[in-house]
């Protein structure tokens, strides 16, 4: 690539859509360096000698199970001082002996490029994808029961937040949570405390209760 905010479009078609064998090898052959690696969530190919080769068989499959693959780059940002790309992509993937419909699939694809001779080249490639964008890559009509057991985890963090700050401000009334309450800086009554929309009480609490423990290292 030559320039590769405006290339890489061109490069994408003709990697998940050529029509040929020929076509395709070409295409990883002139865009790829031989030790390119890629990170998908179905598949990871490391780095090493003739990597390459094992990229090839991964798109050569996805073009036997899915001949008439789509795909439309909606946006593409090159950082030219990192020799990164990043594009988010709408892909149109269906396995020819599914009997469901294709669904869009989001895809977000960060590519690190080598430059060799002012020619940029794929030295790695990352892909990203929702869980329901996977889902509809897969087996669409389950992307709903995927959509809604994300919704109801999303419920149930909220629902076990809001009891973790009910317990530090009931933990607070009981015990006390230092000078502020010796001074009368809180305000007291266990119905106000639990309260809401006590939001000076809330604060005050929250203020002196870290996530975790304070102090030592957060990874050990």
């Amino acid at each position: 690539m030559q320039n590769p905010q405006r290339d890489f479009p061109v490069v994408l078609a003709a990697l998940t859509t050529s029509r040929n064998p020929a076509d395709l090898r070409a295409a990883v052959k002139k865009f790829y360096t031989h030790d390119a690696s890629l990170y998908h969530p179905f598949r990871i190919v490391e780095h090493g000698p003739n990597s390459s080769q094992k990229i090839l068989g991964m798109y050569e499959w996805h073009r036997i199970v899915s001949p008439n693959t789509t795909s439309n780059v909606d946006a593409v940002f090159h950082d030219k001082r990192r020799n990164v790309i990043v594009a988010e992509v709408t892909q149109h993937f269906h396995v020819q002996i599914s009997p469901f419909k294709s669904a869009p699939s989001r895809h977000i694809i960060r590519i690190q490029l080598q430059e060799r001779d002012k020619i940029f080249y794929i030295y790695s490639q990352e892909e990203f994808l929702h869980p329901t964008d996977l889902m509809n890559s897969v087996l669409p009509p389950l992307t709903p029961l995927v959509r809604l057991s994300l919704v109801f985890l999303a419920f149930m963090e909220v629902m076990f937040s809001k009891i973790w700050v009910f317990s530090l401000l009931l933990w607070a009334k009981l015990f006390g949570i230092g000078s502020d309450i010796q001074r009368g800086k809180v305000k007291s009554g266990l119905t106000r405390l639990v309260q809401p929309e006590d939001q000076e009480t809330v604060d005050a609490v929250l203020k002196t209760m870290p996530y975790g423990r304070s102090g030592g290292n957060a990874n050990s």
